[in-house]
Formats: C-alpha cells, sequence, structure tokens
C-alpha cells in the first residue's frame, strides 16, 4: 500500500481551562464523588493535581497549531478537534477539513461527564468518520517544518521507534506501569524481539537507544518502553482490538471520572503496536522536546527558528514565576515562524 493511497487524519483534543461552565462542572463532580466516591467507578478524586493551574493552562498557542497544519502538513485528510463544548472565539468551524468532536458525540454515556484524559484518549476509534490511519497531537506539540505523510506512515503501517526502557517508578505516574501489565500479559519480550528483531535494531535508531535495548535483552518482561511525546502515529484497529480483548480494564478506566492510578492511558495502544510488530522504523532526530522557563525562551525561538526540528513538543512547568512574560515570549516565537492567518482561522 502506497502513502498516497492513504487518508492520514489529525486528532487534536483541547480544553479552555478558564471556561467558567467546564470549572463548575468540574467542581460539582468532583463535590459529588467526594461525598459518594463509589460514585467513580473505582477512581480517586485528586485534589490540586488535576486541578493545577499548569495542567489546564492555556498559551494562546493553538491558533499556530492549525498554521503549522495548514502550512507544513497540507495533505491531511481531516483534523477531528475534540472538545467539551466550548471553543476557541477565532476558529472557523466551517473549513471543510475541520470535525468539531465534543465528548458526547463518540465516547460512551457511561463514561460522561469525564474529566480525565484516559476516556478522550482510548475511546477515539469511536469517533465518525475517523480514518483507519490517523496522528493524536496533543495542544502542545506543533509542527515546525515540513513533513510528508511518510514521516507517520508507510506500507499503511504507522512509523515509530521501538527502545526498551527502565521506568523510574518515582518519576512516572503508575498509569505507565498499568499498560505495562497489560502488554505483559498479552506478549512474551523475548518471542516479540525475535520475531521483529530488525524492527528493534535499525540503523536510522541512535546507538545510545539500541544499546539500551541491548543490556535489556535478559529481561523475560517488557520493563518498559521509551516514550516519544511527539504526534503519535495510530491503527483505528489497534484500539478495536484492545476493546475486544481488553474491555474490562479499559471499562475500569474510562469509568474514572477523574484520572486514577489504575487508569490505562493512550499508551497502551502506542505499546501494542509496537508488541504486535505492527510498525515501520523511524529515527527520532528531527523532534525536540522542551519545557517552558524564563531562561529558557531564547533558545528555544533560536531551535524553532532554525527549523531543527519538524515536530517539537512545549512542556509546560509549575516553576514558572512570570507566566506572561512566558506567554508573550511564546507567541512571539510562533508569530515569527507562522505569521499567516490559516483558513482555520475567521
Amino acid at each position: 500500500m502506497r502513502n498516497g493511497e492513504v487518508k492520514i487524519d489529525f486528532v487534536i483534543p483541547w480544553v479552555d481551562g478558564s471556561d467558567p461552565a467546564w470549572r463548575a462542572e468540574v467542581l460539582e463532580d468532583r463535590s459529588r464523588i467526594a461525598a459518594n466516591p463509589s460514585d467513580d467507578g473505582g477512581g480517586e478524586v485528586r485534589g490540586a493535581t488535576d486541578a493545577s493551574e499548569e495542567r489546564y493552562r492555556d498559551w494562546d498557542t493553538l491558533r499556530y497549531w492549525f498554521r503549522g497544519v495548514e502550512r507544513f502538513a497540507p495533505w491531511v485528510n481531516r483534523i477531528h478537534f475534540i472538545t467539551w463544548g466550548h471553543l476557541p472565539a477565532w476558529l472557523d468551524t466551517d473549513h471543510p477539513k475541520l470535525h468539531v468532536v465534543r465528548h458526547a458525540d463518540y465516547i460512551p454515556s457511561p463514561y460522561l461527564p469525564t474529566f480525565s484524559s484516559c476516556p478522550i484518549e482510548l475511546n477515539m476509534h469511536r469517533i465518525e468518520g475517523l480514518e483507519e490511519h490517523f496522528v493524536y497531537f496533543n495542544d502542545d506539540t506543533f509542527l515546525c517544518r515540513p513533513v510528508g505523510p511518510e514521516r507517520f506512515f508507510r506500507d499503511g503501517l504507522p512509523r515509530d521507534a521501538a527502545r526498551l526502557a527502565v521506568i523510574p517508578t518515582e518519576r512516572v505516574g503508575h498509569n505507565i506501569l498499568e499498560c505495562l501489565a497489560v502488554i505483559n500479559r498479552r506478549y512474551d519480550k523475548r518471542e516479540v524481539l525475535r520475531r521483529h528483531a530488525g524492527k528493534w535494531f535499525d540503523c536510522r535508531y541512535r546507538l545510545s537507544d539500541m544499546l539500551k535495548t541491548l543490556t535489556l535483552l535478559p529481561w523475560r518482561f517488557f520493563p518498559g518502553f521509551r516514550d516519544f511525546h511527539m504526534p503519535q502515529p495510530f491503527l483505528r484497529r489497534t484500539f478495536e482490538r484492545l476493546w475486544c480483548e481488553e474491555a474490562g480494564v479499559l471499562d475500569a478506566t474510562c469509568r474514572s471520572r477523574f484520572r486514577s492510578a489504575t487508569d490505562l492511558s493512550q499508551w497502551v495502544m502506542r505499546y501494542e503496536q509496537l508488541a504486535a510488530g505492527e510498525f515501520v522504523p523511524v529515527g527520532m532526530g528531527d523532534t525536540g522536546l522542551a519545557t517552558l522557563s524564563e531562561a529558557g525562551m531564547p533558545a528555544l525561538g533560536r531551535d524553532i527558528r532554525s527549523g531543527k526540528y519538524a515536530m517539537v513538543c512545549i512542556n509546560d512547568s509549575n516553576a514558572i514565576c512570570d507566566t506572561e512574560f512566558v506567554r508573550r515570549a511564546l507567541v512571539d516565537i510562533f508569530d515569527n515562524l507562522l505569521p499567516e492567518k490559516s483558513a482555520y482561522e475567521r
């Protein structure tokens, strides 16, 4: 199957954390579940962690995501824009490639309302009209120079980089460990690496990555995968297969209104593709990861303006003191790269 024959959709969820109606519903649901914890389907109400400002902080950069897609990936078939219900005032919802998807449009009603990203992500295959091949973006991941469809899919399979890793439990949530438990139950690590050795040891990977995998070969199970917080290509059938074969654990996750330590995340879908060998190796040298800080803005600007990265993920941080300075600097960086309004803007 040639890439030209494959239609590729983009999916991006977004939340307006400043929306009074949304915030009121969050508080109402938290209060209700605090009074009756069984209403959360086994989940837990997490106080300040899930409600922290940086978790839902808006840096006014969403329009640059759309500008980047229009300029650097004009071949996209359709954009599925997932929202609780609110929309940016500037977004032109009549754009022929834009499909606005509200939670209630595709997430089964027993899982609603939800204030966890897990049900939003794990049910993406239910979006009406979603193509078999799609790329999942977070709203902090941006295209910074031209990318072709072959960067995400080749021969009908997702492009990805497979590398084993040891997961430091003190630095990551238990969600990753829950995802690994599912994969280790489904696959024999040694058989996977024997059958797909060429995909785990590929010349496009960094030598250090392959050496890391090599050192972890003696482990009987998957200790972890290296995660790249970048636009992630998926096959719709991967979601359908796991929902068919692992419905119990996925259902339990989706019934949690707020994130729980025992929830699965969309990483389980990526791990499934890696373990099944349903991917084509790709180098990740064209990607960059940055954490926002006052001191780091000049370097971030230089990297983006120079075209160093085709894709970049910009993480928020609770260490930022002057948020307005960072917001202005970030907008200036993207406005310098993408000054022209896109057709997705009114």
